[in-house]
């Protein structure tokens, strides 16, 4: 696996070795873009290599041979990355592209792909810990102390050692810095939290909501979230 720190753009091609990586890597071969080409998803999460993307493309028959984990994750990825599905046609090199939802045209080539939704999109980190669909209440204030602040209730759609999908029909802005409530957990000290991304009612047939990063947790919370998310995917940053 290889990834130049140097480029503006980073885009994530999970694909075998042969044939069809050759293809792809030579029609995405473009000025600023960095390619990080694996054979599987868990190769990346696994890797040494750690670094933030702008988009996801994917070898379908790499897929179909992935296993049940590997599709779970990338179904989370696919909804907050741009990412197309990749079909090369190894005899005349003919690659055929179809979206991950409706966001997208099917029949885009993938260096248009990357121009028109790649290199725009602001470049994120894929998270480092796995994700438990755990629906635990949750209050969102905006000041401590946050017994005398008014809160957001809501609910986690999913929560790890590193953060939590909130539910909310009016998400804050990304960037906006708060504090979470989860009394579901023992220590229920306030978290303090950054809204990392945000996803507006009504688009993608998706929960609407944000994506929070928890920015300190007391020993207590680290060691509860670690027996209810489990292992971390890859290295923490350095």
């Amino acid at each position: 696996m290889s990834y130049n720190r140097d480029a503006s753009t980073t885009i994530l091609l999970i694909c075998r070795e042969g044939i069809s990586r050759h293809v792809y890597q030579a029609q995405m071969d473009l000025s600023g873009v960095a390619l990080v080409c694996v054979q599987g998803l868990m190769e990346f999460f696994r890797s040494a290599v750690y670094c933030p993307l702008n988009g996801i493309m994917v070898d379908m028959p790499t897929y179909l041979r992935s296993s049940d984990e590997e599709k779970r994750l990338l179904t989370d990825l696919v909804a907050i990355f741009p990412a197309l599905r990749l079909k090369c046609h190894e005899p005349t090199a003919e690659i055929r592209t179809l979206s991950f939802g409706t966001e997208y045209p099917g029949t885009i080539s993938p260096a248009v792909f990357i121009r028109d939704y790649c290199i725009p999109f602001v470049q994120r980190r894929i998270r480092t810990s796995e994700r438990s669909k755990l629906n635990l209440p949750a209050l969102l204030k905006s000041t401590l102390p946050v017994e005398d602040t008014p809160g957001t209730r809501s609910v986690t759609a999913s929560l790890s050692r590193e953060g939590c999908f909130l539910i909310s029909f009016e998400p804050w802005d990304v960037g906006e810095r708060g504090w979470i409530v989860i009394p579901g957990l023992k220590d229920s000290a306030p978290i303090p939290v950054e809204v990392c991304w945000n996803r507006a009612w009504g688009g993608h047939r998706l929960l609407p909501g944000m994506g929070v990063r928890f920015l300190g947790l007391t020993e207590s919370q680290k060691i509860e979230l670690s027996g209810m998310c489990g292992q971390n995917l890859m290295q923490e940053d350095g």
